[in-house]
């Protein structure tokens, strides 16, 4: 029995293997034949199709793409005035395998360019255009003439819509940067370097922003041996809009330009200042209605151009390269956010505020002023060395008596006093959207280096720094009710259709003072103008704040490092207001720095800059009148001298 089975299983085992044989032999003659097939469908479209494809490989070599250059963003005022913008120009390409290619293309062409271009337009001579076909026949790219407006390229294209032999000339589109008003708000703006790079302002910080991405050109033989081209559009950058109102800029800097001129006219020596500098901003917003500095930078004209407006010929022929560099890039700065100094007594109002919100000052106290306090070793005096007499809080400011100041200091004490200088910002950046603007961090003291003699001359704004974008912003929020906001330049980003792409709204950082602090210290500083020392500020029939200021200025070594001993011949004057008193709609600044007199230290100059200014100013900002006519300062120049004398002298 175990013998059958056996031989039953090993029958079973030998017929499975068998089967397992044949499907594989079949399997394999099966991939055999799938193999062949392949290899003689290869060989099919080999012989068959082979140029063709060829052709098709050698297309890949000859593949060609071209950029497509994006147009930078548009810089624009507040209301769409342009300031800055890409104007489109046109480089001049001569392709000589085209031209070549049939001999009636040649003369045609040649005619055709020396009738449009003035050999002078062009970076060869004719003579060598000729050479260099006649040299080049297979060359695709020479570029002939670099940046030609379009009027004059048009007229080529026109001769060439009507003549079918001129062929081999192309243009490539590329944009060059213009600035329609020349120096205007210049160190606001900023300007563009080569490769869409802005160097200073609006062009420097919203480089990314104006720059779009360039698109591509792509040509190819297609199957068929035709000419194909592909186009990746360029994508343009948006447009800045501004906060800046350029008829405001404009007022501003034709005020300091006449200031800066009758200056220099009445002394026929150097210019009428050092710098002159005007802020004006909305104290509701932050935003900067106008930044204007003078001496200042125009783009539009050679370097040296820049140097004789305000150097006579004998100073630049006896200045260095390295000084003539130097002279240059000082007019690019902008004095209002890299130039630091003592803001003398327009720092006034920060301490009264100071104290007035701590609690430290009441409304009702008085001082009695002796023309001077003796603190250790060091007698300090007022700016009436006989005394004021006794003075009011309010009295302080109008008459701009630091010996009231500086009692009041003892009182507020160094905690406080530093607290509020954070507070209003002094010793920090504001951080404006625009670049270049210094530290003061090192410039102030902290609360630990307030001895007493330090918070007494700080109280009266001597012997710490600031600058101007810092002391206008904090002033915004002591009359706007105690809000500061971030100080900036731009309102809204919008694409190159007009569409709104962002909009910049006012970003409020802090509370300063209260809204009850605040409302003192307009009343304070309206009675400044009223009745103390701002009163040839005042635009008549306006109500008005404000606060003058004096601030003398250190001799510097010959490495640049201020002494411990003042120069009392040189001052920087300045004055800082707003408009109307109540629920103010502007705030100007003003600073005079050196001016060109004998007798510099005397605010004066500041304050008849800024009446000038704003009586073309408010009206335009539909800022009405609020108070009687009375004719104050209604014949007052920029200078303060009397119009209707000048008149009848002539």
């Amino acid at each position: 029995m175990r013998t059958g089975r056996r031989r039953s299983r090993g029958i079973k085992t030998f017929r499975f293997l068998f089967r397992m044989k044949k499907k594989l032999i079949i399997l394999f003659l099966i991939i055999i034949a799938f193999l062949i097939l392949m290899i003689g469908r290869l060989a099919y479209v080999e012989l068959k199709s082979g140029d063709r494809f060829e052709k098709i490989v050698l297309s890949q070599q000859e593949y060609s793409s071209n950029t497509i250059p994006f147009r930078r963003g548009d810089i624009v005022d507040r209301k769409g005035t342009v300031l800055a913008t890409s104007t489109d120009v046109y480089n001049v390409i001569l392709d000589c395998s085209v031209i070549t290619s049939k001999e009636k293309y040649l003369e045609p062409t040649m005619a055709a360019l020396e009738a449009c271009f003035q050999e002078d337009q062009l970076e060869v001579t004719y003579s060598e255009i000729r050479s260099y076909i006649s040299e080049n026949p297979g060359r695709r790219y020479f570029v002939v003439a670099r940046k030609l407006p379009y009027e004059e390229v048009d007229a080529f294209q026109e001769m060439a819509d009507e003549d079918a032999n001129i062929k081999g000339i192309w243009f490539e589109k590329e944009y060059i940067r213009e600035y329609p008003y020349g120096s205007l708000g210049s160190a606001v703006i900023g300007y563009m370097a080569d490769g869409n790079v802005g160097i200073g302002g609006i062009e420097d910080s919203y480089n990314d922003t104006l720059n779009g991405v360039d698109g591509r050109q792509y040509g190819y033989l297609n199957s068929d041996s035709n000419y194909e081209i592909n186009i990746k559009n360029a994508v343009n950058g948006e447009t800045v809009v501004s906060t800046i109102d350029a008829n405001l800029q404009s007022i501003a800097e034709e005020k300091m330009k006449d200031f800066y001129d009758r200056l220099t006219d009445n002394f026929r020596q150097g210019g009428g200042a050092s710098h002159i500098s005007v802020l004006m901003m909305d104290p509701n917003t932050a935003e900067v209605l106008a930044m204007a500095n003078y001496p200042s930078y125009d783009y539009t004209i050679q370097p040296n151009e820049n140097l004789s407006r305000f150097y006579k010929e004998e100073q630049i022929a006896s200045m260095t390269e390295e000084e003539k560099s130097a002279a240059i890039e000082a007019l690019k700065q902008n004095f209002s956010i890299t130039y630091t100094y003592e803001p003398g007594s327009t720092a006034k109002p920060f301490t009264v505020a100071c104290g007035l919100d701590t609690g430290t000052i009441t409304e009702d106290m008085t001082f009695y002023c002796d023309g001077y306090e003796k603190i250790a070793d060091r007698t300090i005096h007022c700016i009436n060395r006989n005394g004021h007499g006794e003075e009011t809080v309010s009295g302080a400011l109008e008459d701009s008596c630091n010996d009231a100041l500086m009692q009041m200091s003892y009182r507020i004490g160094a905690k406080n006093f530093s607290k509020y200088q954070q507070l209003f910002n002094f010793g920090l950046r504001t951080n404006i959207d625009l670049p270049g603007e210094s530290r003061t961090n090192t410039l102030i003291y902290h609360e630990d280096q307030l001895t007493a003699i330090n918070l007494a001359t700080n109280s009266f704004g001597q012997n710490f720094n600031v600058t101007m974008i810092q002391l206008a912003s904090a002033y915004c929020s002591v009359v706007n009710g105690g809000n500061y906001y971030l100080p900036h330049m731009v309102r809204k980003l919008e694409d190159e259709r007009g569409n709104t792409v962002e909009e910049i709204r006012p970003t409020l950082l802090k509370r300063t003072i209260s809204e009850g602090t605040s409302d003192l210290l307009c009343g304070y500083l309206k009675a400044t103008v009223e009745e103390g020392t701002a009163k040839i500020a005042k635009v008549d029939g306006y109500s008005m704040c404000g606060k003058t200021g004096t601030a003398e200025k250190y001799v510097l070594d010959e490495k640049g490092n201020a002494t411990s001993v003042r120069d009392t011949e040189n001052n920087l004057v300045s004055f800082i207001g707003s408009v109307p008193a109540n629920n103010p709609k502007v705030v100007i600044y003003a600073i005079v720095d050196e001016p060109n007199v004998d007798d510099q230290a005397h605010s004066n100059y500041a304050q008849n800059l800024v009446r000038e200014i704003l009586k073309e100013s408010l009206p335009y900002l539909n800022i009405y009148p609020d108070e009687e006519l009375t004719g104050i300062n209604e014949n007052l120049n920029v200078l303060g001298e009397d119009q209707s004398q000048e008149q009848a002298g002539q």
